[in-house]
């Protein structure tokens, strides 16, 4: 891309140019980056947004704290019991026994979930107090100061890995789609920006249209009274003179309406009065396509919301295979434990405790379930991929369309300030033949609304350059005026 500065003539100078002074006085000025800046730090557009990224950011760290160490203490205070329950004596009799007892216990655990096989371990120590109410003895108590154990499945779907690959994913998708966000909030507070500009514009010129057909009124008067104007020409500046005087008040209303709009999109309050000030400069740029749609690719959430969507699809089929399937569970665990009635000596060294267990489940008959399961996951795999591949195309010809739609705008206001500047000379000329006696009403009323259109076109020109500009920098999440990537500062916690 090449960067240079066009300046634009005298005859292209907007209105807001022209009544600054007077602006400056009666409102806030604010220029175009500034309006930009307000909308994307104050609008409740960009909280929502702040808001959504927040969402995002605090359901990844929420995810992501599931395979951090946890530590856990449980335990019950007083379990009071006083029942006849059913035993099972050593010869093998059973029979009912009296229970009276008070029994309390604690166990504090380290746990971990690891991620890349689905298992967990965990480091565990427990002690338990029995104290017998029926009888004289001391209370008891079994301890067991440490025990190591773990949990593995095997040939099962273990959700933790796809997590692993999935969650940074969205994060990043949200991150792009917050920083689109805050590039739509520009394009917003753009449009909100010209309409104030143009609602300004239409103002001041119905204003100017007012007071030049009320001169060209009483000028006709003057010259049908001295026999130099017919009465047709009379009415016909008088007629214009009425127009424009209606054209006043909706210019006002419709500017009240623009003010309205550009503050509650802001944030501003209702007393605040908006001045817009667009500078006479542009830079002029000239995108290249292939380039914009690598950039797109690289930066655009988009991009990310494909690679997702595919990487999600292959999640569903792989729990699809896993679930009705084979499956093996191992869980083991390793300690010491200690008997005794001496809680000083709870840690002293005991027993060994040992505890293994290897179950497994093999499916034998599910009358084709499971391969249903099978198909229609990677039926719906199929279509997830045809649609990514359809969005790929639309979004590299979205980009396509908006580099072109952007490298038009300066020709189109280089044409638009000559036909200003032409509209408004051919205005004065216009003016001064009538007032001389060699013009007619007619003619003058039809190229003071020729002067009309063509300023409106050169706001609206104007309006189009900045918005292709905005729509460009959030398509390809690169800035056309300097090639870098945009930077978002992303929201606190």
């Amino acid at each position: 891309m090449r960067r240079a500065i066009v300046r634009w003539g005298a005859g292209v100078l907007l209105t807001a140019s022209v009544t600054a002074s007077g602006a400056a006085e009666n409102g806030r000025v604010l220029t175009l980056e500034q309006v930009i800046s307000l909308a994307q730090s104050q609008s409740r557009a960009a909280a929502q947004a702040r808001n959504r990224y927040r969402s995002s950011l605090w359901q990844y760290r929420t995810q992501r704290a599931a395979y951090l160490p946890t530590l856990t203490l449980q335990g019950n205070a007083v379990d009071l019991t006083r029942s006849a329950s059913r035993i099972s004596l050593p010869d093998g009799v059973e029979t009912f026994v009296q229970q009276s007892y008070v029994s309390s216990g604690a166990r504090v655990a380290i746990g971990k979930t690891v991620g890349s096989t689905g298992g967990e371990v965990y480091v565990e120590s427990s002690l338990e107090r029995l104290y017998e109410l029926d009888r004289a003895s001391p209370p008891t108590y079994l301890s067991r100061p440490i025990s190591v154990g773990f949990r593995q499945p095997f040939f099962v779907y273990n959700p933790h890995s796809w997590s692993d690959r999935i969650d940074p994913l969205r994060l990043e998708e949200a991150r792009r789609e917050y920083a689109e966000e805050l590039e739509g909030i520009a394009i917003s507070a753009a449009q909100n920006f010209f309409d104030v500009l143009a609602a300004n514009d239409q103002l001041e010129f119905a204003r100017l249209s007012v007071a030049s057909t009320d001169s060209l009124y009483e000028a006709a008067k003057l010259r049908r009274s001295q026999g130099r104007a017919s009465e047709d020409d009379v009415l016909q500046t008088e007629l214009a003179l009425r127009n424009a005087q209606l054209d006043l008040q909706r210019s006002e209303l419709e500017r009240r309406d623009r003010m309205y709009s550009m503050r509650s999109y802001l944030g501003l309050q209702d007393d605040v009065d908006v001045q817009p000030q667009i500078a006479f400069e542009v830079p002029v740029i000239e995108a290249a396509v292939e380039p914009a749609v690598a950039q797109a690719r690289d930066q655009r959430a988009a991009s990310i919301g494909h690679e997702l969507r595919l990487l999600e699809s292959r999640r569903d089929v792989a729990a699809a295979r896993s679930e009705g399937a084979r499956r093996v569970d191992l869980f083991a665990s390793f300690g010491l434990s200690r008997l005794t009635d001496d809680i000083a000596d709870i840690y002293l060294p005991g027993d060994e405790y040992e505890r293994a267990t290897l179950g497994f489940t093999f499916p034998i008959l599910d009358w084709g379930r499971n391969q249903a399961r099978v198909r229609l996951a990677e039926s719906n795999a199929e279509v997830t991929n045809l649609s990514v591949e359809q969005s790929r195309l639309d979004l590299e010809q979205d980009v396509r369309m908006k580099v072109l739609r952007f490298n038009v705008q300066r020709e189109r206001i280089r044409l638009a300030a000559m036909a200003d500047t032409i509209a408004t000379r051919r205005y004065d000329a216009a003016q001064r033949r009538f007032l001389s006696g060699r013009g007619d009403a007619s003619m003058l009323s039809m190229v003071l609304l020729e002067k009309d259109s063509a300023r409106r076109a050169h706001v609206d020109a104007l309006r189009g350059f900045w918005i292709a500009l905005f729509e460009l920098r959030r398509a390809t999440g690169h800035d056309p005026r300097t090639g870098l990537p945009i930077q978002v500062f992303e929201p606190g916690d």
